[in-house]
């Protein structure tokens, strides 16, 4: 007896794993996500994930693909939790310039997730198919319009390359916002500096909570390594650092 799935149920299937394929992130050790939501902003680190090789996998929450992301990197041998403000300000205003790319992204979602699946699954409607098709490439153009025109603000070239791409493969499109914040790699704050400065209280401290307990665990494995000496030292002034930004009760 042979399971068979019908090409219908094969294309909405395809267009989930498009995009959450797409969705995913690549971090390395000493790298962390900066997001953009609605009232504040949210951070984490890349041991926050899930360990591939030697890089960590994220997904970002699939269902707010308007808001952007910022990979930032993080040194543990030297933190630095006050500086130069320009850059974290820099984040801040792109930020604003993305809220654009909301309506368009969830009419495409609306599109690709719920329109099309009822046309080929449910109503099995040819004509409503055509209109579905119809409505995702013009909604994924003017997303690929939009990215062309944010290419202003200074990554063009990223700008119009992920225009292109997006034309290519419209479930790419639900991430453009997301692509687009990850490609301007300009001025580009530390980590830890860039979330004490965003975050709120609570959430700066929880993440301060992560960045330290991967900074004790890399100390416990390079204990006793004289090559190692002058590591040790400076992760045990940055544990120090970290201790006073803690809530009492984890110190």
């Amino acid at each position: 007896m042979y399971f068979t799935v019908s090409i219908e149920v094969q294309i909405v299937l395809a267009i989930c794993l498009f995009y959450g394929y797409d969705a995913a992130l690549a971090l390395q050790p000493h790298q962390g996500l900066l997001r953009a939501g609605a009232r504040r902003w949210h951070g984490r680190l890349a041991m926050s994930g899930f360990e591939l090789r030697r890089a960590w996998l994220l997904w970002p929450p699939i269902f707010l693909p308007h808001q952007p992301l910022y990979r930032l990197n993080w040194d543990a041998t030297h933190i630095a939790l006050a500086g130069d403000l320009s850059t974290t300000q820099r984040l801040a205003a792109d930020a604003q310039r993305v809220k654009g790319f909301a309506l368009p992204i969830y009419l495409l979602a609306a599109w690709l997730f719920v329109l099309l699946p009822a046309a080929l699954l449910v109503l099995h409607s040819q004509q409503l198919q055509l209109i579905a098709l119809g409505l995702i490439y013009l909604t994924t153009l003017w997303l690929s319009a939009l990215a062309w025109r944010h290419g202003r603000h200074g990554h063009a070239k990223e700008a119009r390359s992920i225009a292109l791409q997006i034309l290519l493969c419209p479930p790419f499109a639900l991430n453009v916002v997301k692509k687009l914040s990850l490609a301007d790699k300009h001025a580009r704050p530390d980590l830890l500096l860039a979330a004490k400065q965003l975050l709120s209280t609570a959430d700066w401290k929880v993440l301060a909570a992560q960045a330290h307990q991967a900074i004790a665990r890399e100390l416990q494995e390079i204990a006793g390594l004289p090559e190692l000496a002058e590591r040790h030292q400076a992760l045990e002034k940055s544990l120090q650092l970290l201790t006073a930004e803690l809530p009492q009760e984890i110190e």
